[in-house]
């Protein structure tokens, strides 16, 4: 629910170490601000996807409005991380996104409640074309990570719905975290879990994110881990928590070196040169989401 607490940068960090095992990795950006998609694919790149209409508002509005049999995979963008691990590109690929999904999710409620369709209807329907794509998408990739953005839209909802784990990055303190019962007990437990006959998504793991040693944040991160306390827990929180480092910031920020010709020539670094001293981090993180999805 909250901007600015790590989602994109978790989703961008994971993506890479899990990738780092050379296995084929996706990333589906369903944020309108598009952070993911230009950090994986730079200015140039997407510019280009988003021109082709290779992006996920692109694929809704061939999909729903222009009626037309486009799939996911006429939309991704393969090898668009520019890091490299053992002398080797990790195997990242990008389901971009661009300002004009915001419109296209806008536009898509609009007319088709207009047509006469329920919001729940809409919501099934978006659930069907996901579903029907990932199982498509998911036998080329070991993962696929869904970068959303803040507050619930029908596409978050779907998303959560089908995702096999729900990641939470919260900052703790007070107002970061404030919202977090509320947003676990509303898709989880409340009305709108069970409003509708779609699957009621996992239980969330909570993923403690810029952490600062303060007392604020002490005492917050405490009441978080009281959570395990509770019978049932609202969520579940990983022992992995990620500090406030400057490292995050410069790694998100992806240089593109322009030659002469105008050539974009990729830097290459590697996993450890780009996130530097929060890779232990992002790897021990890695470990606990493989744990989880696959068992010990």
């Amino acid at each position: 629910m909250k901007g600015g607490v790590g989602k994109t940068a978790t989703v961008v960090g994971l993506a890479e170490v899990l990738a780092a095992e050379l296995v084929e990795t996706l990333v589906i950006d369903l944020d309108p601000q598009a952070n993911a998609s230009i950090c994986f694919a730079g200015s140039s790149t997407l510019r280009s996807l988003i021109k082709k209409g290779h992006t996920i508002d692109g694929f809704l509005q061939d999909r729903i409005f222009d009626k037309k049999q486009t799939d996911f995979e006429d939309c991704i963008r393969t090898n668009v991380s520019n890091v490299s691990h053992m002398g080797t590109q990790l195997p990242v690929s990008l389901l971009a996104s661009s300002s004009r999904l915001r419109l296209i999710e806008r536009e898509l409620i609009y007319k088709l409640t207009k047509s006469g369709l329920s919001l729940d209807r809409i919501v099934d329907l978006i659930y069907n074309l996901l579903k029907e794509q990932l199982s498509q998408t998911r036998t080329s990739y070991r993962y696929i990570l869904i970068d959303c953005p803040p507050g619930i839209s029908v596409l978050t909802e779907v998303s959560l719905r089908l995702a096999d784990m729900v990641i939470v990055p919260t900052i703790p303190d007070f107002l970061s975290t404030y919202g977090l019962q509320s947003f676990c007990s509303n898709l989880w437990t409340g009305e709108i879990a069970n409003e509708t006959k779609l699957k009621k998504p996992k239980k969330p793991h909570v993923l403690i994110t810029r952490r600062r040693p303060t007392r604020e944040q002490n005492l917050t991160t405490t009441k978080l881990y009281l959570e395990r306390r509770r019978k049932p827990p609202k969520f579940n929180i990983f022992e992995t928590e990620v500090p406030e480092m400057a490292a995050i910031a410069e790694a998100l920020g992806k240089v593109e070196k322009v030659d002469v010709d105008g050539n974009i020539d990729k830097p290459w670094p590697t996993l450890s040169q780009k996130w530097k001293g929060s890779a232990p981090f992002l790897e021990s993180l890695a470990e606990e989401v493989k744990e989880i999805l696959h068992g010990a």
